[in-house]
C-alpha cells in the first residue's frame, strides 16, 4: 500500500511539473523581493527615534545618521518647490552655534524653531 500510495504522488507530480516549476519560480522571486525590500526599509530606518511620526527630520537625514549636514539640508531644501533653501540654510547655520557643519534635534531645538517648516515664527536673518 505504501508503494502505490508512493507512485501515484510520483504520477501526479508528473503531471503537474510545469505548474509545481512555475510556482516556484513565483514564490521565490516575490520572498527575494520581500526579503530585500524589508531589509532595505530596516536599514532606512536605522537610526530613527522608535514610536516617532514621519518628519522633515526624516527627510532631510540623508545617510540616516541621526544629524544633519549643511549639504543634507540643501540638498532637502531643493527637493521640493516650495521651500526656500536660502532660508533653510540660515536657520541651519544660526543653530549650529558651534560651527561644525552638523545640526542636531538638540541644537534645533535650543535655537528654537522647526528649521524646515513654514513656521510664520520662523526667523528671517538676511
Amino acid at each position: 500500500m505504501g508503494e502505490k500510495l508512493q507512485s501515484r504522488i510520483l504520477a501526479t507530480l508528473g503531471r503537474r511539473k510545469w505548474s509545481l516549476l512555475i510556482v516556484g519560480v513565483v514564490l521565490l522571486g516575490v520572498g527575494g523581493f520581500v526579503y530585500y525590500a524589508q531589509s532595505s526599509y530596516l536599514l532606512y530606518r536605522a537610526n530613527r527615534t522608535p514610536g516617532r511620526a514621519w518628519s522633515a527630520w526624516d527627510a532631510a537625514d540623508h545617510d540616516v545618521d541621526g544629524k544633519l549636514t549643511r549639504e543634507e539640508m540643501a540638498r532637502f531644501g531643493k527637493q521640493k518647490s516650495h521651500r526656500n533653501v536660502e532660508q533653510l540654510l540660515c536657520n541651519f547655520d544660526a543653530a549650529d552655534k558651534d560651527n561644525d557643519g552638523i545640526a542636531t534635534q538638540q541644537k534645533i531645538v535650543a535655537y528654537g524653531t522647526n528649521i524646515g517648516s513654514m513656521d510664520p515664527h520662523n526667523r528671517q536673518q538676511k
